[in-house]
Parts: C-alpha cells; sequence; structure tokens
C-alpha cells in the first residue's frame, strides 16, 4: 500500500515513542524510573470521577453537541473571564480531545500549503508535526531563555508568515513569559496581521509568586486574532481522559467546529461531565496542586544541578538541562545519551533534539519525590 506524502513527512512523537519502550521493558519486569511524561503521578479529583459514574449510570453516553456540552463551554467561558481575563463567550469555545486536538485543528483552520508557522525553539515535541500536517512549514526562533525574544520572532516573518505558535508555561523550559514579552508579540502580530496559537496546557503550574498571563487578555485585537488553548491534562491529572479546548474568535471557531464535527463527532460525553465537575473546584485546590509541585521543582533542580547546567524552571513540569559538557566523548548526541541512561541507569528522559535543541534533557519532575531523588541519583551515578 502506497503512503500519503503526508503521512510520510511526519515524524512519530518522540515521546510516545519512548513511552512505548518505557512500557516494554516495565513489562519485562525491568524497574525503569522514568522523568519522562508531563504527567502527574496525583490522582483525578475525586469529585472528577464522581461526576462521570453519575453520567454513565444516568445514560449519559449518547452523541451530544459537537462543540461541547453547552453547560461546560458556559463554564469554560466564565473560567476564561474570571482566571485569564479573557472576555469570552461559550459560542466562541469549541471542547476538543486535549490541547493536542485543539493545536492540530486550529492549525487545519488556520494554515494551508505554502503558509509559514513561527514556532520558538525549544517546542513541545507536537508543535512542528502539527504545522506540517496542515501543509504548512515550520520556522523556528531560538528562545533559550526566560522570556521570549520578540525582536528574532519580527526577524523570523515573511509575507508566507501566517501564525506564531507557542506557548507558556513552556515546555520544555519552564519559562512563563512576561507581560512585556506579549504586549510586544502582539504588537508585532498587529502590524505583520498574524494570527497566535498560544498553548496555555501549565497556566496553572507558575511557581516562585509569578502570574501567567493569557496574551488574548491584553487588549481587543490580540483578543481578535489569538486562538487560547488549555487542556485538564495537567492541573486536574486528567491525561488520559482527553478533554481541551479552544477559544477564539468567533467566526474562527464556528470553523473550527465544522472541522471538529467531520474530525470526532463529539468529545467523549461521559468526560465533559467530569470536566465540568473539575471547573468547580476552587482556588484551594488549584493552589494545593501548584504547591505539590512546585516542591518538586525544587527537588529536581537541585539534583538536577549538581549533574548539568540549567535554568531553574518557573512553571510546568520540566527541568531542561544543559547537558553539552557530557558529550563529545562517549556520547556524541542527546539521543545517545538518553538511550545510554535507559539502557545503564534505567532513568527514561527525552533526548533535547526532540524538542528542537541539541545538546539537553527533558527532566520531568511531574513524577513523586521518590522517583526524582532516585531517578537523578541514577542519573548522577551512570555519568
Amino acid at each position: 500500500m502506497k503512503l500519503s506524502r503526508r503521512a510520510e513527512g511526519v515524524a512519530a512523537s518522540a515521546t510516545l515513542r519512548l513511552a512505548a519502550e518505557l512500557g516494554r521493558l516495565r513489562a519485562e519486569g525491568v524497574k525503569v524510573v522514568s522523568l519522562l511524561e508531563g504527567e502527574a503521578d496525583l490522582p483525578a479529583p475525586t469529585v472528577v470521577k464522581t461526576a462521570m459514574l453519575r453520567a454513565v449510570r444516568g445514560g449519559m453516553t449518547r452523541y451530544s453537541n459537537s462543540q461541547g456540552l453547552p453547560e461546560l463551554r458556559a463554564a469554560i467561558a466564565a473560567k476564561l473571564k474570571h482566571q485569564n481575563r479573557i472576555q469570552t463567550t461559550a459560542e466562541a469555545v469549541l471542547v476538543t480531545n486535549g490541547a493536542k486536538q485543539a493545536i492540530y485543528t486550529a492549525l487545519q483552520v488556520l494554515c494551508g500549503p505554502g503558509d509559514e508557522v513561527i514556532v520558538p525553539a525549544p517546542y513541545w515535541v507536537t508543535f512542528p508535526e502539527a504545522v506540517k500536517l496542515a501543509g504548512a512549514k515550520p520556522v523556528f526562533v531560538p528562545a533559550m531563555g526566560h522570556d521570549l525574544d520578540v525582536d528574532a520572532l519580527g526577524r523570523a516573518v515573511t509575507r508566507r508568515t501566517k501564525a506564531v505558535l507557542f506557548n507558556t508555561p513552556n515546555n520544555p523550559t519552564g519559562a512563563v513569559y512576561s507581560k512585556e514579552a506579549l504586549r510586544a508579540l502582539a504588537a508585532l502580530a498587529r502590524k505583520k496581521d498574524l494570527a497566535i496559537i498560544s498553548d496555555e496546557a501549565y497556566e496553572a503550574l507558575v511557581y516562585d509568586g509569578r502570574e501567567h498571563f493569557s496574551i488574548a487578555s491584553l487588549n481587543p485585537d490580540a483578543a481578535r486574532r489569538t486562538v487560547t488553548i488549555q487542556t485538564f491534562s495537567k492541573l486536574y491529572s486528567m491525561t488520559g481522559l482527553r478533554v481541551g479546548y479552544l477559544a477564539g474568535e468567533a467566526s474562527f471557531v464556528k470553523a473550527a467546529t465544522r472541522l471538529h464535527g467531520h474530525v470526532t463527532g463529539n468529545v467523549c460525553t461521559t468526560v465533559q461531565h467530569g470536566a465540568l465537575a473539575a471547573l468547580s473546584l476552587g482556588a484551594s485546590f488549584r493552589e494545593k496542586r501548584r504547591a505539590v509541585l512546585e516542591r518538586r521543582r525544587d527537588l529536581a533542580y537541585a539534583g538536577a544541578s549538581r549533574i548539568f547546567d540549567a535554568l531553574k524552571p518557573r512553571g510546568g513540569f520540566f527541568v531542561f538541562a544543559d547537558a553539552r559538557r557530557h558529550l563529545g566523548g562517549r556520547f556524541k548526541t542527546s539521543v545517545a545519551l538518553a538511550e545510554h541512561l535507559l539502557k545503564s541507569a534505567r532513568v527514561a528522559v527525552v533526548p533535547g533534539s526532540a524538542c528542537g535543541v541539541e545538546g539537553f534533557l527533558r527532566i520531568s519532575f511531574s513524577a513523586s519525590e521518590s522517583d526524582i531523588k532516585e531517578g537523578l541519583r541514577r542519573i548522577e551515578a551512570a555519568l
């Protein structure tokens, strides 16, 4: 069977491939410490599980509104207004199968062959492949510090540039982009007539008293040209339930909903009731979860800093560790180093090249404190 150029041109997800190898080793009885996934080991809240069970018992297992349950979209719109200061309505929200489908949908609606999308690097591994699936070309701009270099983004704009795709807090660096940088990016987008796709999956997980800013909240023009993407996966530990959403300008959301209706019909009706229950949890829940991850961040950063150079992450789930002092001898690339750590130390991490920057390792601190300590101990011993 001859495959399409689209299928042949898209790389497999590096994190999913590594997770599959991790699963294979564990099935064989190998005790591997995983510092791989962006998935906290904390349980989904009881209120979420109770709501889903109630929905199943109540027969809420049929097709539902393709755009999302009206009551869930209304709750999401209220959340965006109160927490993110984004002025929106339920009709401007689309419920999706996680943030990943939301990103895919946004790019399919906005881009086509010959278009370019600017992606700050390092990036989440799915970003460039989602751009390619839309027929567009990802254009990478270095962004290794704690903030965006908007001047560098501006220099990358051409007449083919259609959008800027980024996330804050950043996966993998943990950067939390400042209001000043986001304001400059919004001004650039206005000047060059660009769309903005803002992936805010880790929005609630910001440390050291810092604040997450949504670029769509800055002014009406930024709101008009921004697609805001969020998920229930990270804060609420609902990763396997696959529910997220996008919010944007009304005509964009209508187009996205048309596409969504052909791709998936509707997000699992039962899970949407769980998502609605999650939004009922207040600030105290969010703070408790955030505090747990901040303690794990501190532990992971302290341990990783003994072995590698690294900026202290300000948000998210990851330390992006500079491993170049360990390369050039036994290990030529970050892939070779990550493979050595998996085979010899039985620790799973993501090579930085999967995130667009060679010489680094992405180390997750979403695991338990004991796993973080043991994993870093093994890594130090192996090097």
